[in-house]
């Protein structure tokens, strides 16, 4: 058991101390988990309990939390108002001595990875080549977002570190996304700071633009995950070297969704014919077979989706 109090019972007395702002005396049910974990913390730091903690109820007044205060000042933790959830690992241990991995914000969390090219005049000596792009690990909030007009979300790490350095030799971006901030999308918290960058350039009205696999999967993404673009090889190229392989089985569940996407586009609109190929024909291509000239296409949305 740890020595300090389960945040969840943290999260139960940070309410009943605002309650006892506008009231004498706050209840609770004795039966209740965190009231059970409160009791066993309390017997665990001989901190009387028998006065307020009866058989259904647990009573609650100043004089109560006040205790509860003092025990947790005596033990090195955090007061009961600490807020941890917009606190990182350092501030966490400027405010106690306890360590709360599951609350807060995690390393990762305001943090992308960026892409910038032509910096190999940067590189020290001691970098034997130097790439044609720096990867850089970046708070984003520290981005000046208004030297860029676009943002391009890349799918998969592997294009990502390659992003610029294949260009021209494998595929040739289009001028938009040579100029563009670009980003590895990430997952788990990894991916907290891809999607808050995103919803910082919608604010600002920028395009955001994916650049992901031709599948199921990576469409899905690009029309139902608030890009305005995505960019993709061109029509004459997917339609002929998409392929079953590519097209994991696994993904048969999210064709439903494009499809239904498709199908609010107008006849005419580029992207539907490569949507529907794609759910109808159930074919696929990875990003990392995308060759020649790029394109990036727009993702139009009707006010009522079908």
């Amino acid at each position: 058991m740890s020595v300090d109090l389960a945040l969840g019972v943290r999260k139960v007395l940070q309410r009943v101390k605002t309650q006892l702002q506008k009231e004498q005396q706050v209840e609770r049910a004795a039966k209740l988990v965190s009231m059970q974990q409160l009791q066993a913390w309390c017997d665990r730091h001989e901190l009387a309990s028998s006065g307020w903690f009866a058989a259904k109820v647990v009573s609650f007044d100043h004089e109560v939390i006040q205790a509860i205060e003092q025990t947790l000042s005596e033990l090195g933790l955090a007061g009961i108002e600490v807020d941890f959830s917009q606190q990182d690992r350092f501030a966490q241990s400027d405010s106690g001595a306890a360590e709360y991995k599951s609350a807060g914000l995690a390393p990762m969390e305001k943090r992308v990875l960026m892409a910038q090219a032509n910096c190999g005049a940067y590189f020290p000596e001691w970098v034997t080549e130097a790439p044609s792009q720096w990867v850089m690990d970046v708070d984003w909030q520290t981005l000046q977002l208004n030297q860029f007009a676009d943002l391009v979300v890349v799918e998969n790490r592997d294009a990502f570190y390659q992003y610029f350095a294949l260009h021209p030799q494998r595929y040739t971006l289009p001028e938009q996304a040579l100029n563009a901030l670009v980003i590895y999308r990430g997952d788990g918290d990894e991916s907290k700071g891809c999607k808050a960058l995103c919803e910082a350039c919608v604010l600002a009205g920028k395009n955001l633009i994916y650049f992901g696999d031709y599948d199921s999967a990576g469409l899905n993404f690009a029309v139902n995950g608030g890009y305005s673009h995505v960019m993709l090889a061109l029509h004459e190229y997917l339609l002929e070297q998409a392929n079953d392989i590519a097209q994991d089985a696994k993904q048969i569940h999210l064709a439903q969704s494009v499809s239904a996407f498709a199908q609010q586009l107008a006849a005419d609109d580029p992207l539907q014919a490569l949507l529907m190929h794609n759910v109808q024909k159930q074919k696929g291509l990875r990003q990392q077979s995308f060759k020649g000239a790029l394109q990036i296409v727009p993702i139009k949305r009707s006010k009522v989706l079908v």
